[in-house]
């Protein structure tokens, strides 16, 4: 995803990229209550992991350095 929305970090976009296409096949989906849970679940698998979220412009670059 390469767009950018300031006050939006990659980590939020993708969750409302996510949210949407899930409301796409599930019309009657309670959206902020599910994008509540979906927020959570990453949070706690990024703090899990170890990992912050990146810095908004910033992103990682592992995979481009090999």
């Amino acid at each position: 995803m390469s767009e950018s929305v300031p006050g939006k970090s990659h980590t939020e976009l993708v969750i409302e990229s996510f949210v949407d296409r899930m409301e796409e096949l599930h019309p009657n989906l309670d959206r902020e209550e599910f994008r509540d849970a979906v927020d959570r679940c990453v949070r706690d698998a990024i703090d899990a992991a170890g990992g912050g979220e990146e810095s908004d412009g910033e992103e990682e670059s592992d995979d481009e350095d090999q």
